[in-house]
């Protein structure tokens, strides 16, 4: 069993009509993603690299139950993201730049106590593993409301949120957006070292970034335009002497329209 498993997954998003716009010419479909198959093994930091607009997000908010796809299978340690989407979110944490997942009247500290909770762990409990987490990503004045805090320090608070919970699996959407490097770097670390090497979890997480998914990922898949374009560990795919820049640009070049249905 893998703890990431997709089959043919596809997302095809199809706009909305209404009176208004009937009489327009009709508007294609946009096809986030087509057919992925990937396998991620349990234990394992996996990236999924790719630019901008690639369906990096959309994938992990299907793998995550909160959307759900057109056609295709996503498996989360065997169990169907629409079928068992209970058990799914028992088994997962999820770090995503969405402010309005929080809180704002409340301090940071107070989203985490109550977030903490929610995740059946003690309050004690709770105030001592977001104190060691506050301190590791260094969030600054952490008793401070939440619409207080500058775009970083709410992207701390988002990771530190999910780092509080004992999941499984951790699907992170560009993890170290908005953190200054000596915070990224340190995190990274806690990833690999803390998350993954001691606490047997699996990492998913998307970057735009090459320098950082060849630091942290011990495979790789190259997402373009809502498909995978190249998959492997990094020795994989530098073949023929060519770094993952290369592969990448290679890849990733000829960057037309999406797949419109």
């Amino acid at each position: 069993m893998y703890a990431v498993e997709t089959l043919n997954l596809t997302k095809i998003f199809r706009p909305a009509r209404n009176m208004f716009s009937l009489k327009s010419p009709p508007v294609k479909a946009i096809t986030a993603l087509y057919q992925l198959n990937l396998q991620i093994r349990k234990g394992e930091i996996f990236a999924v690299l790719g630019p901008n607009g690639a369906g990096k997000t959309t994938l992990i908010k299907i793998l995550c139950s909160l959307i759900t796809p057109t056609s295709g299978t996503a498996l989360i340690n065997g169990y169907d993201v629409i079928k068992d989407e209970d058990k799914i979110k028992s088994l997962i944490g999820l770090v995503i730049g969405e402010e309005r997942s929080f809180y704002w009247r409340l301090t940071g500290r107070e989203n985490l106590e109550f977030f903490g909770v929610l995740h059946n762990l003690s309050l004690r409990e709770v105030r001592k593993k977001a104190e060691a987490i506050m301190e590791l990503l260094e969030i600054e004045d952490p008793d401070k409301r939440f619409h207080e805090y500058s775009t970083g320090n709410k992207q701390k608070l988002a990771l530190a949120r999910c780092l509080l919970s004992n999941s499984e699996i951790i699907f992170m959407d560009e993890p170290t957006k908005s953190l200054d490097p000596g915070v990224a770097s340190r995190l990274k670390k806690f990833i690999k070292e803390v998350l993954v090497e001691k606490g047997k979890k699996t990492v998913f997480f998307s970057t735009h970034m090459i320098q950082e998914a060849e630091e942290l990922a011990d495979r790789i898949a190259i997402m373009d335009k809502g498909l995978i374009k190249a998959c492997g560990s990094l020795n994989e795919l530098k073949v023929n002497g060519d770094s993952l820049l290369d592969l990448f640009n290679r890849v990733t070049a000829k960057r037309g329209a999406r797949i419109a249905i």
